[in-house]
């Protein structure tokens, strides 16, 4: 057995472990209880001004509420130490999740340094995986606007008693409703992909606009009643209940344009359950009631919410997939701003009998250095947990392997590309090959030779490309940060199981801006 699967297998342990917890044998008032106790030691480091940067709350909470809809529900009274145990182990979990899913992405070397002591360093170099944080820090979007001064004079004048059945006046709701609806409009703009526009359809009668506008209404919610809450000092702290019924009536108010029905679909897609990320899932159900997570808990990946709550259903995704191949057209519009660049897309590969057997998706061609270049284009659904994003990664590996495949028979003259008449014959051309994604880069190594993957993101921000030639330098050798310079690697030790440890390389993103742009220029 190897340093490798020895670890895996003791997280595998660990995990059989936490089933056997006691809370999982009791009723469903667990979830209230797991979720209050997280919030409140998250209240009680902010009190005493205890920071974590690097610890994820928002993990900490999707973790207890997948694992309640793990396990059935059961008779058992709720014990406080139950609890406490159950929480402890989620933070445990926020770092051995995120170990172990960088294991199964090979992104990990591992080796013993002792009997019980493990040590894991990074494989590869993770010069694009800091690029990418630095990418995604910069698209996030500045502070929200604070509550108006009305908004402050109403929720200082609440009991905590009301606090879940509270009722703003018109002029307080609508406030608060411009304030998020902006802020939606804001973090949907953010993003270097063409936006989807508001009539996309998400099955059901709902779309983008309406989701969007549901989520607004949502957020002016979740601010207000936390905003009521007399003792709370911290904010992200309180949990807001509600019945379904009156989370709908509040859409009435807020949402005038939604009918009643799609207010409820709407809700319903927000729920989280079985198999639902909190990422996407902002409504708990809880008893007989609906908890609305703290605002800023809320995910602002706005699109990537409605698309990933609509197609968990795979009968939906359908229409989904042929919009997001709409907006992987991005990328023949940006080859064209290169100066003397001849851009053609979805060019056919036929063999000998003259039948397709394959396309490829956009290829870009310079006649006077007769460089070209030929992408397979993939565009997911953007990923916002682990699971996603090591997905993604795997898109990347199988879209190489795939484009490697048509490679190797066009240079072996077993199929043709047609290619526009007044370009040279394929054979003339000298090309560079790569995989091409909306956002996400990936520090692994291509499968097959010469090849890169790239991101739209990455390629948008290079800001002015001179050549074909140029860009094609600057993708097989990516501008990426500089250690020691734009990030360091440090390292943290994690306990398993009471007798093991696990010393683990982490990165630490400096607070230097980067851009691939003014590296390029000398920055």
């Amino acid at each position: 057995m190897t340093p490798e699967q020895e670890l895996r297998g003791l997280i595998s342990d660990w995990r059989k472990q936490v089933d056997q917890l006691p809370i999982w044998s009791t009723g469903e008032e667990r979830l209230h209880a797991l979720m209050s106790q997280a919030l409140s030691v998250k209240a009680s480091f902010a009190r005493n001004r205890v920071e974590f940067p690097e610890f994820s709350w928002d993990m900490l909470l999707d973790l207890l509420i997948s694992w309640h809809f793990k396990h059935p529900i059961g008779s058992e009274p709720c014990h406080e130490d139950d609890v406490s145990n159950a929480v402890k182990a989620a933070v445990e979990a926020t770092r051995l999740e995120s170990l172990d899913a960088a294991l199964r992405a090979q992104a990990y070397r591992v080796r013993k340094t002792g009997g019980t002591k493990f040590r894991v360093s990074y494989k590869w170099d993770m010069g694009l995986e800091v690029a990418d944080l630095h990418l995604e820090r910069q698209a996030v979007p500045g502070n929200r606007e604070e509550p108006t001064q009305k908004e402050v004079e109403w929720a200082s004048k609440q009991s905590r008693e009301r606090l879940n059945a509270f009722l703003p006046p018109d002029d307080v709701i609508s406030s608060a409703m411009e304030r998020t609806r902006r802020a939606v409009q804001a973090w949907r703009a953010v993003h270097q992909d063409p936006p989807l526009s508001d009539d996309t359809n998400l099955g059901d009668g709902l779309n983008v606009g309406i989701m969007a506008e549901v989520l607004a209404a949502l957020m002016a919610m979740a601010e207000l009643g936390e905003m009521a809450h007399s003792s709370a000092r911290v904010r992200g702290t309180t949990l807001q209940h509600s019945t379904e019924e009156a989370i709908v009536e509040w859409l009435a108010r807020l949402c005038e344009s939604v009918p009643r029905e799609l207010a409820i679909q709407a809700i319903h897609r927000l729920t989280a359950g079985p198999g639902k990320s909190m990422r996407t899932a902002i409504l708990i159900p809880n008893g007989g009631l609906i908890t609305v997570l703290p605002l800023v808990m809320f995910p602002r990946a706005i699109d990537a919410i409605v698309l990933r709550t609509a197609a968990s259903d795979p009968a939906r995704y359908g229409p989904i997939g042929k919009r997001q191949g709409e907006r992987a057209k991005v990328w023949g519009r940006w080859l064209r701003e290169i100066p003397g660049v001849k851009v053609t897309e979805g060019t056919k590969v036929r063999n000998s009998k003259g039948q397709a057997v394959g396309d490829l998706d956009v290829v870009a061609f310079d006649p006077v250095s007769r460089k070209g270049l030929i992408l397979e284009i993939k565009w997911p659904i953007d990923a916002l947990t682990l699971a996603e994003t090591s997905k993604t990664d795997q898109t990347i590996v199988l879209a190489s392997a795939q484009l490697g495949k048509v490679r190797s028979s066009l240079t072996a003259g077993d199929v043709r590309a047609k290619l526009p008449p007044e370009w040279p014959t394929f054979d003339e051309i000298d090309w560079a090959w790569g995989v091409g994604m909306p956002q996400q880069l990936t520090p692994r190594p291509m499968p097959e030779p010469d090849m890169f993957a790239t991101s739209f993101r990455y390629v948008s921000q290079l800001g002015p490309v001179n050549s074909l030639t140029e860009l094609i330098t600057l993708l097989k050798n990516p501008i990426v940060p500089e250690l020691n310079r734009h990030y360091q690697i440090r390292n943290v030790t994690i306990p398993l199981q009471g007798r093991y440890s696990v010393r683990v390389e982490r990165l630490e993103c400096q607070e230097t801006d980067w851009s691939p742009a003014v590296e390029a220029k000398g920055g």
